[in-house]
């Protein structure tokens, strides 16, 4: 995993000082994923740092903030696997100006996540 430390460390400390009310530092998780290292919030993906490419960080913003975040320079739509997933945005260095604000955006689409219920899996005939 080729992730800048200096990087994660500006993401966690970010992320936990605009934690929403209800949420502790206890309920971030980090975990080794997509080449890089994920920031779980309440066991939901929130925030991912990379080294793939020229991707920085990953953000699942939601697919109603979606092209607003687009608006800003270095930040782009998020491609895995040739697919484009809405909701989700790469964030390059370029774009690390406005890195604090889609943190925040990210948190509060966690919050929305949290609090809705469950989705159910649809059940075989």
């Amino acid at each position: 995993m080729a992730f800048d430390p200096d990087l994660t460390t500006r993401v966690r400390r970010l992320l936990i000082k605009h934690l929403p009310d209800g949420v502790a530092v206890d309920d971030i998780t980090e975990k080794k994923m997509f080449g890089g290292l994920a920031f779980m919030v309440r066991g939901k993906l929130c925030v991912g740092v990379s080294g793939r490419g020229d991707v920085e960080v990953m953000l699942r913003i939601g697919k109603a903030n979606h092209d607003a975040a687009l608006a800003h320079e270095g930040v782009r739509t998020t491609v895995m696997k040739g697919r484009e997933y809405r909701g989700y945005v790469d964030v390059d260095e370029t774009g690390f100006p406005v890195l604090e604000e889609l943190v925040a955006q990210a948190l509060r689409h966690n919050q929305e996540l949290s609090a809705a219920p469950p989705r159910r899996s649809k059940q075989k005939p």
